[in-house]
């Protein structure tokens, strides 16, 4: 077994999401089934419970889990009461000798109010800081909260019983057996076949909608103002149900139910997705975050992972649904260069790590890592042995590992028993090294021949070396030729003949390796702004933002530690070895590059493409290289009010791989982005 760096310390979304999984580990006492009632009060932010927790004969000692807030009333052993202890958070007790299991039954209060800001900002980790919440809005109860008494092994078999008042649908893991008002009180139950890891609960004023596929029960628990999207979601799961059952096998659970959320969110949860309703309502999320919850069923879910290798399913996943479904739309060879550029833009030195070191993201550096250079090795795999092997083994790890966890070793194991060969080597230098190939060519030269023409040079790699396939192509007056050539070493000679004269020759034209890109193939993007280790922001006379607005603008782009100038401070040694960022147009018009073709600006407006925003709610976000030697930007941020900028500039972060963009009127109205010059990687060969 390959064996890698240890993991990292997780951040707070790995420490929100993972907290519950990491104690119910598997190991501890066993347990036969528990069973969990929960009545919530909105009114006061509280729950009550009860949780009957039947260990298995001859267990001694346990613990309990429950949130700090709890209140215990009482905690009995096969109905008679028993004592126990419960500090920081955990509850022991020693059950008596026998040869029966024993339930131990647990009646306790607590309250869940973590504060829900409904315009969060932007950031990596994805909960926001939110592990638990009970509000008049909506309920959600987070497995990092520990809402109910969770023990150290996931039990055999798990119920949840939900009350709340009227109108109040819950949702939780697990098959619905029972939905039903009575009163002032809607309850709901749910039952888990093969529970897995430690429960989420979220409850709201739900339109409840439902379908099947093929025996699976499908639903939406959508607020009043989604709910018309109910029929849209529910034929978008049933499709990519039965698309991912094609590719992995059987479905893994009871049910699958997309759910709101009344804040932000994104999560793939056993048997259920939970999205905040601003995400439900882009156009776009059907086709995209969907899909990726729902191939967690399989990978997260379903199979989980052993952390002790690093986490392998956000890449994994990232590649099955991210990127297959741009695959099948023609847009894979755009996809996988994003991915390049977002590592070369956002990943520096300082803040690489090795994927066998990914637990989960936490910042734009861990994302770039974890999720796209992870997706790049599994497109690596996949392209070396093949469609059918790829996809057989990824079957065979479904069989064997499914509702248990899975390793970065027992995948390489399975891609090389379906490959037919040993993938050990190759695999180790992704998983266990930081960074990656950095490639150019050289000494290229052209010669005519008898047989046509001739084209040699080298492949350059700068160290470290990693052994790889790198493709080349040769584009001639008449077709295309390439070939796959070997690279272990510093310098590799390659020669590749044509019949046409050649016009260009080309490194890895289709973005197929995982490879650090060199600065001139790198496009300026606000990703660049993210990705920089030393940036300074400049505040110019022009500048219609107030500081503060300025200063979170930059913490929103993950560069909260970047001083701030005015520009009449910044020093020429200063601009040249730094990336700017100037709020305004500067007085001196040298210190921004030139403007792409099709943009300018002045003080008190802009035009892009042939519109000009002089209004005060328009907003410029414009990146630029300067050189592309140097891999240094500045960036041109412009709001034409302090209204702009405050509605504006947190939603810049999200548009990451573009060079330029206009806000207007409540929303982005153009984007888009320059191109690189591929300098060392492009080679204009015509004789």
């Amino acid at each position: 077994m390959m064996r890698y760096a240890g993991v990292r310390a997780a951040a707070a979304f790995a420490v929100f999401f993972l907290a519950g999984v990491a104690w119910a580990d598997g190991t501890g006492p066993v347990v036969e089934r528990q069973d969990i009632a929960v009545t919530l009060q909105p009114e006061s932010h509280s729950l009550v419970g009860e949780s009957t927790v039947t260990f298995a004969a001859g267990t001694g000692s346990v613990a309990l889990r429950l949130s700090g807030t709890s209140r215990i009333e009482s905690v009995t052993i096969a109905g008679s009461r028993s004592a126990f202890s419960f500090t920081g958070g955990i509850l022991s007790l020693d059950l008596p000798a026998g040869e029966k299991a024993l339930p131990v039954t647990v009646s306790y209060r607590a309250t869940f109010n973590d504060q829900v800001s409904h315009a969060p900002a932007a950031g990596e980790d994805p909960s926001y800081g939110v592990n638990g919440a009970i509000t008049r809005e909506g309920t959600f109860l987070g497995g990092g909260a520990f809402w109910y008494p969770v023990p150290s092994q996931v039990p055999k078999h798990r119920s949840v019983s939900i009350s709340a008042p009227a109108g109040i649908e819950a949702v939780t893991a697990g098959k619905r057996t029972l939905r039903e008002t009575t009163g002032a009180v809607t309850r709901s139950r749910w039952e888990e076949a093969r529970p897995i890891g430690v429960l989420t609960l979220c409850a709201g004023p739900y339109r409840v909608e439902q379908g099947s596929v093929e025996g699976i029960d499908i639903y939406t628990y959508f607020y009043r103002d989604n709910a018309p999207m109910a029929p849209r979601y529910l034929d978008a799961v049933a499709r990519y149900l039965k698309f991912y059952r094609d590719l992995f096998g059987p479905y893994p659970f009871e049910k699958f139910a997309v759910v709101e959320n009344f804040f932000p969110t994104g999560y793939g949860l056993p048997s259920f997705t939970l999205l905040g309703g601003s995400v439900i309502r882009l156009p776009f999320i059907i086709d995209t975050s969907l899909p990726h919850e729902i191939a967690h069923s399989w990978w997260g879910n379903g199979v989980d992972v052993d952390q002790r290798e690093g986490n392998w399913c956000e890449g994994l996943v990232t590649y099955l649904a991210d990127y297959l479904l741009k695959e099948r739309r023609s847009a894979a060879e755009e996809y996988r260069r994003q991915l390049l550029i977002d590592y070369a833009s956002l990943v520096t030195p300082a803040s690489d790590f090795p994927l066998s070191a990914f637990a989960s993201r936490s910042d734009p550096a861990s994302r770039a890592i974890g999720y796209g250079k992870g997706a790049m090795v599994f497109h690596m795999v996949r392209s070396m042995i093949g469609d059918h092997a790829f996809f057989a083994a990824l079957r065979q790890v479904c069989r064997d590992r499914l509702y248990r966890s899975a390793s970065w070793s027992d995948l390489v194991r399975a891609f090389s028993k379906s490959a037919g060969r040993d993938l050990s080597a190759f695999m180790e230098q992704w998983l266990a090294r930081p960074g990656g190939p950095r490639l150019s060519l050289a000494e290229v030269t052209t010669r005519r021949d008898a047989g046509g023409w001739t084209v040699s040079g080298m492949i350059v790699q700068t160290p470290p070396l990693f052994r790889l396939g790198v493709p080349l192509r040769l584009e001639t007056a008449g077709a295309r030729s390439g070939e796959v050539v070997p690279v272990l070493h510093e310098r590799t000679r390659f020669t590749i003949s044509s019949t046409d004269a050649p016009k260009r020759l080309l490194l890895d034209p289709e973005a197929g390796i995982f490879r650090i890109l060199a600065p001139g193939e790198i496009p300026a993007t606000v990703n660049s702004i993210k990705g920089s280790s030393q940036l300074i922001g400049v505040m110019t006379e022009n500048c219609r933002a107030r500081s503060e607005t300025f200063k979170d603008f930059l913490a929103s782009l993950s560069q909260g530690g970047a001083r701030i100038i005015n520009e009449a401070q910044l020093e020429e040694k200063e601009a040249a070895r730094n990336d700017l960022v100037f709020c305004g147009v500067p007085r001196d018009r040298s210190r921004l590059p030139p403007l792409p073709e099709g943009i300018d600006s002045a003080a008190t407006a802009f035009a892009v493409g042939g519109a000009t925003y002089s209004a005060n709610d328009g907003l410029l976000m414009l990146v630029m290289q300067r050189g592309s030697a140097s891999g240094r930007v500045a960036a041109l941020f412009q709001p034409l009010s302090e209204t702009a900028a405050a509605q504006y500039a947190p939603k810049i972060t999200h548009y990451g791989k573009y060079s330029y963009l206009v806000f207007a009127d409540g929303a982005n109205r153009r984007k888009g982005t320059t191109t690189a010059p591929f300098a060392g990687v492009a080679v204009d060969v015509r004789p």
